[in-house]
């Protein structure tokens, strides 16, 4: 087992974050099961050794897990190094928050932007059309004025599929709350979209028939 199997294994799962959840191929929870299940067994032959191996991929585990803030904000980062692993290690093991000016709703590429702009303005999920700037700030919670929601059903199921996929933080309702992004689509009041558990099922229906985000 090599000295630096809990830095291994951050990066390991930084490399198949960056893969399986930015680019949806995974929705999170098998993302997280499939990564404890590929590393969990060792060839390890010392006890000692063994237990330490253990021990270091159920701590990953409940960083996934528990820690979803911080795997969302370090593992949607262009790249990973041991800095990164340190200061992410040091704020799981101490329980502690990443201290940042405003939380942002999610991390696209342009690329991302670009497609998902496309999408929203060919089915009018808002009331106007947006521009690229609109969308990225929507997600960096910078917008100046909320958007204005088309149909709050289709909204709701938009930012839905986007949470399945892993690509929102579990908080992602909260968030659009407390920023004021989204505007109800009959009478321009502060909305917070809502999808019911049969919503959630129709859109995971829907979106197998669809090319996942690059």
């Amino acid at each position: 087992m090599p000295e630096n199997e809990l830095w291994q294994l951050y990066r390991a799962a930084y490399e198949q974050y960056q893969c399986e959840i930015l680019k949806g191929e995974k929705n999170y929870s098998r993302f997280v099961n499939d990564f404890f299940a590929y590393h969990l067994p060792t060839s390890c032959t010392r006890e000692k050794q063994m237990r330490l191996h253990v021990m270091h991929v159920f701590s990953i585990k409940e960083l996934l897990e528990e820690r979803r803030d911080l795997v969302n904000f370090f593992f949607s980062k262009g790249s990973f190094d041991e800095e990164d692993y340190h200061q992410m290690e040091h704020l799981f093991n101490t329980g502690s928050s990443i201290e940042s000016e405003r939380e942002s709703l999610a991390n696209f590429s342009e690329k991302q932007i670009s497609l998902i702009t496309d999408f929203v303005n060919t089915t009018k999920l808002f009331r106007q059309d947006v521009s690229e700037n609109d969308m990225a700030n929507l997600f960096k919670c910078k917008l100046h004025a909320p958007l204005q929601a088309n149909v709050n059903r289709h909204v709701a199921l938009f930012f839905g599929a986007l949470r399945q996929y892993g690509l929102l933080p579990f908080s992602w309702q909260m968030i659009i709350e407390e920023n004021r992004l989204i505007s109800s689509s009959a009478n321009n009041q502060h909305f917070v979209p809502v999808i019911s558990d049969a919503g959630c099922h129709r859109q995971r229906m829907s979106n197998s028939q669809r090319k996942s985000l690059p």
